[in-house]
């Protein structure tokens, strides 16, 4: 009697801190991401420039499969660019870039808490830059679309909360506006710093 209560107790206190290895159809994410990046950099041409930007990505999602996720992400950007040059003269750009996105995002544990995610999102975003080249200035605005693949981490806090992180990926972009049109396909590996978390809300069991 007294090993069945042992066994009991120790059954139940597994249970309260043993995390699932699968994201079920039908749970939630809600949550979001802060993006950041700063370098400098030596043109190919005359000059030098360091340049940051920082984003905030908020997100939806539901499982359409046992960890795969399907969602919808905003984004909001800034970016500003300083480039000097030899006889003291200096270009200002600066950029606010509004979005939104569709991705899917599937999962795999690698441990407990512990696993890698591979990210593929879409989406159309709108962008407003202005060039302050003393005495003149220019400002601009741009429609654009996008794809980029992102693999990245991911960890359980608690069954609720859950940390990702990433540090870029690759992407295919097009932006146009105003006689402008630009294609460009790239990768921002070790450039770009994305850190979220989510808080999971679990379908209902029947």
């Amino acid at each position: 009697m007294l090993m069945k209560k042992i066994l009991l107790i120790l059954f139940c206190s597994c249970s309260i801190t043993s995390f699932s290895q699968n994201f079920d159809k039908g749970d939630k994410l809600i949550g979001g991401s802060l993006s950041f990046s700063v370098f400098n950099a030596n043109n190919s041409g005359p000059g030098y420039y360091h340049a940051g930007n920082a984003g905030i990505l908020p997100s939806y999602s539901w499982f359409v499969k046992n960890n795969l996720a399907m969602g919808l992400r905003g984004s909001v950007g800034y970016s500003r660019t300083v480039q000097k040059f030899d006889n003291g003269d200096k270009r200002i750009n600066q950029s606010l870039t509004t979005g939104v996105a569709v991705f899917f995002r599937k999962y795999k544990f690698l441990k407990e808490k512990f696993g890698i995610y591979f990210d593929n999102e879409a989406g159309g975003n709108y962008n407003s830059t202005s060039e302050i080249n003393p005495p003149d200035g220019i400002k601009n605005r741009y429609f654009g679309a996008s794809y980029q693949f992102s693999p990245g981490v991911f960890y359980k806090f608690s069954k609720r909360f859950i940390g990702e992180g990433n540090i870029g990926g690759v992407y295919a972009s097009y932006f146009g506006g105003q006689g402008i049109h630009n294609v460009g396909i790239g990768a921002t590996f070790l450039q770009y710093f994305n850190l979220g978390i989510n808080y999971l809300i679990e379908k209902k069991k029947s």
